[in-house]
């Protein structure tokens, strides 16, 4: 039996200042991003400044890509403003996507105001990107996410209503609950679903009218029933019970209301006259 072997030898791992050499002087684009990335993996803070460099100046989008992510990796805030820059003025969307999505990670409050304008962005990766920085930064960005909910492009509403669920601040539950009565159907998909993450009673009136109304679409009376069913509060048990009652059928809607139903009374069964929790079967 014949084993072939594999002669090629692997190559040596380069040292750092080398790295920093291929990343300023080689003439070969992949050498180049090659660098960053493996510049950011290594996490020496002396690759700031070379990375800071080659993301304004290098002219291919791939290298400043990689030199987007590095200084992401690296999470040194001499990196914020430059960054900024990138997302806001290179013409690559994929740099402008990694940019976002180092800003998110290196945070603080300077971060906030560009990610929120790049909501506003050409491309969606940018915009959803973005958005998830914002959440990732967190209640900083609540604000801030307040002031564009009721921004002319559907997608900023959409992706300020998504990003202020999951930050989950209460103080924007009143704007939150206005995006019900959005003329778009995804944003008022996202403000029932932000509306059971933010955890506030405040707004069941509202989802339960939202539930009832058998002129909005399925899929948004359908969140509401189930962000109902997390807010666990007793008043919406009738409208719910009814809800199911009338269906001729359970389809998606009845089937959500009747899951939010037990959800709620199994939370409050001891409130509730009559009611009883349910046993779990004896161990035999």
């Amino acid at each position: 039996m014949t084993i072939s072997v594999n002669n090629r030898k692997k190559q040596a791992k380069k040292s750092f200042e080398e790295l920093i050499n291929d990343l300023e002087t080689s003439n070969s684009e992949k050498v180049r991003y090659n660098a960053a990335r493996i510049l950011g993996e290594m996490g020496d803070f002396k690759a700031v400044y070379p990375l800071i460099n080659v993301l304004k100046n290098d002219k291919n989008g791939s290298v400043r890509l990689y030199a987007a992510r590095a200084l992401g990796e690296l999470g040194d805030t001499t990196a914020t403003v430059p960054l900024i820059e990138s997302l806001r003025e290179d013409r690559n969307v994929d740099v402008r996507v990694r940019a976002a999505r180092a800003l998110g990670r290196l945070g603080g409050e300077i971060v906030v105001e560009p990610l929120v304008e790049a909501l506003n962005d050409e491309n969606p990766q940018v915009c959803i990107t973005a958005t998830d920085a914002l959440i990732e930064i967190g209640d900083i960005a609540t604000d801030s996410l307040m002031e564009v909910l009721f921004h002319e492009k559907v997608n900023v509403r959409c992706d300020a209503t998504r990003a202020l669920g999951e930050i989950g601040n209460k103080k924007c539950v009143e704007l939150v609950i206005k995006m019900l009565k959005d003329e778009w159907v995804n944003v008022r998909i996202y403000a029932v679903t932000s509306l059971g993450k933010l955890g506030d009673t405040k707004a069941v009136p509202a989802l339960i009218e939202v539930m009832k109304d058998e002129k909005e679409n399925d899929l948004v009376r359908a969140g509401a029933a189930a962000a109902l069913g997390v807010l666990r509060d007793t008043r919406a048990l009738m409208p719910l019970r009814e809800l199911i009652i009338k269906a001729q059928e359970l389809g998606e809607l009845e089937d959500t209301a009747l899951k939010s139903f037990k959800k709620i009374m199994a939370a409050n069964w001891e409130a509730i006259p009559g009611a009883t929790p349910v046993k779990k079967p004896a161990l035999i």
